[in-house]
């Protein structure tokens, strides 16, 4: 790798950049919140001149100040070396990435991860700087999320005790700046996400690795030189670390699309439903085939056989798990149904009410399906979501109240019309509405 160093360094640098320049924008980008929702005790920033720009601001801010602060001691990454081992036993050969390999920061860590000298195993890695400014700027963003987190349960308790709803068709941005329940789940993924990696980062490898807060130097021992089950499993949680991040963003982000497409695009709901509950099987299947084949191994030296037998358990309960997932991902993301399914929800409701349905009935409903483009799947599903406790006070469920009925109409000599309803009472027509007739 190192003889494509001169691309290398370019490439690094607007990686390492860009990351900073925009983890500062987001930590900014949170504290904008109050812009666009009601926050409680924030009601000065919320003001649709500050809205115009707090799209752009936090962004043209977070790439400034990394500019700014990029060279200072605390935050520069002058002298890298690429460390390569050709074979186990061979001394180490350094070649120059950033700076010089001389630097303290490089010769200490050469010493620390080969103390005598020799490699462990064949291997390419870089050793250099690791300033503690950096670190902080990507550990920030837990503390902040979480105010940024405190923020919208705020906005959502005052539109909540003030009955705001949301009204997208409005042309009044007040109308449509509400938190909608889904972004706000989105958005607790996400926290909890970082939250994850600051407390496995901080608090349990630490407690792992006799107190020290490991970093990426001691990922190469634990690697190549050390090969106990706690060396090993060190490596693997501090690589799983930083997977907690992407998938908490990748939860948020499937549930803003819900948010943002709920009322527009058809089966919305459905197919990310579908699509959370394949993520989750198959990653969680991934992780304890690794799991269980990196346990086997260091145990009994046989790491395949036990990633084999733990995958075809995990085959043979497939329907059960399915059934979890999504009863959680019925939770995140509520069914919305269409016109259609509500149709079918109404007239099954009512061929229900006796407690069984008919042959006649049943022939009924399944030309009503087959009318409205509803398949056998979706028919059984509708049927049982309606059985459940949380359909109980939807408009087409059965209702103990029979709704008001007219039994008779007439007009008398003089003109007006009358009405007899289903519950006695008698009301008149004057014009623009029936009046209750009181003898």
């Amino acid at each position: 790798i190192h003889e494509w160093n001169s691309f290398w360094v370019v490439a690094w640098k607007i990686k390492f950049d860009f990351f900073f320049s925009m983890q500062i924008a987001a930590i900014f980008l949170y504290f904008c919140f109050p812009i666009y929702y009601k926050i409680r005790g924030l009601g000065f920033m919320y003001r649709p001149g500050l809205q115009k720009h707090a799209y752009y601001l936090p962004l043209a801010i977070g790439i400034g100040l990394w500019l700014m602060i990029q060279g200072l001691p605390p935050f520069a990454v002058d002298n890298l070396s690429w460390i390569e081992c050709t074979a186990a036993g061979t001394a180490p050969i350094v070649h120059e990435f950033l700076g010089t390999s001389s630097a303290t920061a490089v010769t200490s860590g050469i010493d620390t991860t080969f103390p005598n000298g020799l490699c462990p195993a064949a291997l390419d890695n870089t050793i250099g700087e690791e300033p503690f400014g950096i670190w902080a700027i990507v550990f920030a963003q837990t503390p902040v999320s979480i105010v940024a987190l405190l923020f919208i349960r705020s906005s959502l308790k005052k539109n909540s005790e003030s009955n705001d709803v949301q009204d997208l068709g409005s042309n009044n941005v007040q109308d449509k700046n509400q938190i909608s329940k889904s972004f706000y789940i989105g958005f607790i993924g996400k926290v909890i996400g970082s939250i994850l990696f600051f407390v496995t980062l901080l608090i349990i490898l630490p407690m792992l690795n006799g107190g020290v807060v490991p970093n990426f130097q001691d990922v190469i021992s634990w690697r190549y030189a050390d090969p106990t089950f706690i060396a090993r499993f060190k490596y693997f949680l501090f690589n799983l670390t930083f997977a907690f991040g992407p998938i908490g963003l990748a939860f948020e982000a499937m549930m803003f699309v819900h948010a943002s497409l709920k009322d527009s695009v058809f089966g919305i709901d459905q197919n990310l439903r579908r699509t959370f509950r394949n993520a989750v099987f198959t990653g969680l299947g991934a992780f304890l085939f690794i799991l269980t084949s990196e346990i086997m191994e260091n145990v009994l030296g046989f790491g395949l056989a036990g990633g084999v037998v733990i995958g075809l358990g995990f085959l043979v309960v497939r329907k059960p798990i399915l059934g979890l997932i999504d009863g959680f991902s019925g939770q995140l993301i509520p069914t919305e149904h269409t016109p259609e399914e509500m149709e079918y929800l109404k007239a099954y409701s009512e061929s229900i009410v006796d407690g069984e349905i008919s042959e006649r009935e049943r022939n009924l409903l399944v030309t009503l399906a087959t009318a409205y483009g509803i398949d056998q799947e979706r028919t059984s599903y509708l049927e049982r979501r309606y059985g459940n406790e949380s359909l109980k006070n939807t408009d087409y469920s059965s209702s103990d109240e029979s709704p008001l009925e007219m039994s008779q109409q007439w007009t008398d000599d003089t003109g007006y019309t009358w009405r007899q309803m289903s519950d006695g009472t008698v009301q008149w027509w004057n014009g623009t509405e029936w009046i209750e007739y009181s003898s």
